[in-house]
C-alpha cells in the first residue's frame, strides 16, 4: 500500500487525511443491514500505524470518538446492497471516511445516495458497476482513493469523471509485486491515462493511476 501512495505522502505531508472532527454522532437505521462499523487508523503515512477497532454493526445511533485525528470511520458494507444505500444519505454520515462496496451487487445509481459523504476512499473493486455512477463521487480536499479493481462492466469512459482531481488515487488493478501487468491490466492503465491525464505524465496531471 505504502510503495502505492508515495506522492500521497509526499503531497500530504504525513498530515491526517480526515477531515472528521474527534466526537460525532452516526444514525443508521434499524431495520437495515449496513453491514460493520469499524474504526481504522490511517495507513498512508509513514508516522502512523495500522491500528484498527471493530464497533459492531452498523444500526442505530452510535457516537464516535476518534482515538487520533488520522483515525476514520470506515463501512464493510453487505454484498447484498443493490437498492438498499438510500439510508446513507443521512445527513450525520457525512463524517464516515470510507465505504468498502467491493464483490457487492452495488449499482452505479446506488451511488447517488452516499453523494454527501465526505470519503477519503471508496472500493468499489469486484463489483459490476459501469461508472456511470463516479457522478456521485466528489474529491477529497486532502486526498481520496478510489479502488476499481476486477471492474469487469467497467467503461473506462466513465474515467473522465476524475479528470483534475488533483489529490487522488485512482486504483484499476492489483499491486505485481515486480511482475508485468497482463495485457488486460495494460491496456486499462493506458486507457485511464489517455481518458483521464491526456496523455501527460503523473506529474503533470497531478492523479495517480494504479
Amino acid at each position: 500500500m505504502i510503495c502505492l501512495l508515495i506522492l500521497a505522502v509526499v503531497v500530504s505531508g504525513c498530515q491526517p487525511f480526515t477531515d472528521s472532527p474527534p466526537s460525532f454522532t452516526l444514525e443508521f437505521p434499524d431495520a437495515v443491514d449496513l453491514g460493520e462499523l469499524w474504526l481504522r487508523e490511517d495507513v498512508n503515512c509513514f508516522t502512523c500505524g495500522t491500528g484498527e477497532k471493530t464497533l459492531g454493526r452498523a444500526a442505530g445511533i452510535r457516537a464516535i470518538s476518534l482515538p487520533a485525528a488520522h483515525w476514520y470511520v470506515s463501512v464493510k458494507l453487505p454484498r447484498q446492497v443493490a437498492g438498499r444505500l438510500k439510508p446513507l444519505a443521512h445527513p450525520s454520515l457525512v463524517n464516515i471516511g470510507d465505504l468498502d462496496l467491493h464483490d457487492s451487487d452495488v449499482r452505479d445509481d446506488d451511488l447517488r445516495h452516499i453523494a454527501g459523504i465526505n470519503l477519503r476512499s471508496i472500493n468499489l473493486s469486484g463489483t459490476r458497476i459501469t461508472g456511470a455512477g463516479f457522478s456521485y463521487l466528489t474529491p477529497h480536499r486532502k486526498w481520496i482513493f478510489v479502488y476499481l479493481h476486477g471492474c469487469d462492466a467497467l467503461d473506462v469512459n466513465h474515467l473522465a469523471r476524475f479528470r483534475g482531481w488533483t489529490r487522488s488515487t485512482i486504483s484499476l488493478v492489483g499491486y505485481t509485486f515486480g511482475l508485468r501487468y497482463s495485457d488486460r491490466e495494460q491496456r486499462l492503465l493506458d486507457d485511464a491515462r489517455r481518458i483521464i491525464c491526456d496523455g501527460q505524465p503523473e506529474s503533470v496531471c497531478g492523479v495517480q493511476i494504479r
